[in-house]
């Protein structure tokens, strides 16, 4: 893993969703090195070398590895960290950050039956991985992400999905809405995820890997129906939230 780097960074864009669901674009002036799956800690706060490094939050890393002098999060305000970055950060603010950081890595999914199950912002480490597959093919035999949002305005990466369905082959996907209408399109439906149909459809695959991203409740609910299904746990991979 490359060794941590700390580098200035100014916002470069923001798009602020429902209930307060913001995508940050971040560029540096260096290249910053990372894998799909990888996380950083983000300062609001000016850092000095002397001192500590100031407090900071981890966020997924939500863009290819390849977009030199990027760096993409989404952030769902939890608490006064995340509520402060959505008050101050502007085009143009500067934060620190340090990257990489993490081992959730999709080596496992080499020649493997991969299922995604992403919950809200936990779509993040997912993202990195989808991005990166459309100019750099890993060896998988199939690949399916199931995707849990609240409402259909929060379905905010779906092309990026509709691309994937279209390049990377044998890629199939479906977004659940818990909430409100989503039109009734081919790959959305409303409700929640349903955690044992997810299951029954996707246990009996050959050689398959589970990735998990996402809150608590959705990890721990799958996680009990996989180990239910005779899933082993070295089958299932984790983002675990704090």
């Amino acid at each position: 893993m490359a060794a941590p780097r700390k580098l200035l960074a100014r916002i470069k864009h923001v798009s602020i969703y429902e209930g307060q669901v913001t995508h940050y674009t971040l560029a540096t002036e260096a290249n910053s090195r990372f894998k799909p799956g990888q996380f950083l800690h983000l300062a609001l706060d000016p850092y000095d070398p002397s001192f500590n490094w100031p407090e900071s939050r981890v966020f997924s890393i939500a863009n290819a590895p390849n977009e030199q002098n990027e760096i993409e999060i989404l952030i769902s305000p939890k608490g006064k960290f995340t509520q402060r970055m959505v008050d101050e950060l502007k085009v143009g603010s500067e934060v620190w950050i340090k990257l990489p950081f993490g081992v959730f890595n999709f080596d496992a999914a080499v020649g493997k039956n991969v299922v995604f199950l992403a919950g809200g912002t936990g779509i993040s480490p997912f993202l990195s991985f989808l991005k990166s597959q459309l100019s750099n093919t890993l060896q998988f035999h199939s690949l399916s992400i199931y995707y849990g949002v609240r409402n259909p305005e929060l379905i905010i990466f779906e092309q990026l999905l509709k691309d994937c369905h279209l390049q990377i082959p044998n890629f199939s996907y479906e977004i659940f809405c818990e909430k409100g209408e989503s039109n009734s399109e081919r790959f959305i439906r409303n409700g929640f995820m349903p955690v044992d149909e997810i299951v029954d459809q996707t246990s009996g695959l050959q050689d398959v890997v589970y990735y998990l991203s996402g809150p608590k409740g959705m990890i721990s609910a799958f996680e009990s129906a996989l180990f239910n299904k005779g899933i082993k746990p070295e089958q299932v991979i984790y983002d675990r939230w704090e």
